[in-house]
């Protein structure tokens, strides 16, 4: 018998723990629950607003009509910044709704996350505006309709591009300082050939004029 109860006593003990166990998360999982629930229901109406604004002031036509719409890849920034100030604002429950829950480890996954989410939401508004940005000054050299632009604006749009992608992954909480020192020597190293390339070419086109210049000098000496 002694035998018998000990091994029911072994077996029911860990059934009680996780009842109480239980028993004790279950306030803190209905809060955060109800916590996120609000957080979604705010978020969306909030994204909602945001998006209709935008869409009323005709943002995206105007991109289209300055012919920066593919700088995004052809995606409405309407529904883009919509859907991003939705997530961000409904991360931004996460985190009140993580000290709820007494999960351990999960919970504090959980609420790293939640501070984590709203970095990289803003490193892809960086990026996005980055790249609207890029191509717009890109364009506007292009335009210029002289000798070397359509070098100078490769180099410009790349040049700004790269420093904004680092810009948004430091952003989002990846270390870049390699990348930035290695870009900032590329960067360096192609406009110190860009520079000597139009000096040597100056120095070409304006080689009689400069001879001219020297003889005159020579005269009055």
């Amino acid at each position: 018998m002694p035998l018998l109860d000990s091994t029911g006593q072994a077996l029911v003990d860990p059934l009680v723990e996780l009842w109480n166990n239980f028993a004790t998360a279950l306030p803190g999982l209905l809060a955060a629950i109800i916590v996120i629930v609000v957080g979604y229901v705010v978020a969306s109406a909030l994204g909602f607003l945001i998006h209709k604004l935008l869409d009323k002031s005709r943002v995206d036509q105007q991109l289209k009509r300055a012919g920066l719409a593919h700088s995004i890849g052809f995606v409405s920034v309407a529904t883009l910044i919509g859907a991003l100030v939705k997530w961000y604002v409904f991360t931004l429950f996460l985190l009140p709704a993580s000290s709820f829950l007494k999960f351990g480890i999960l919970s504090d996954l959980l609420a790293d996350f939640a501070r984590w989410v709203p970095n990289l939401l803003v490193a892809i508004v960086i990026l996005m505006f980055g790249m609207v940005i890029a191509d717009f000054l890109a364009d506007k050299i292009l335009h210029a309709k002289r000798k070397g632009v359509r070098l100078a604006s490769s180099v410009v749009r790349w040049a700004i591009i790269i420093f904004v992608t680092l810009i948004a992954l430091g952003q989002a909480g990846i270390n870049v300082d390699l990348a930035k020192e290695t870009t900032l020597i590329l960067v360096g190293g192609i406009a110190l050939g860009i520079g000597i390339a139009l000096g040597i070419g100056f120095g070409y086109a304006l080689k009689e004029e400069a001879k001219v210049v020297i003889k005159q000098l020579k005269k009055k000496v």
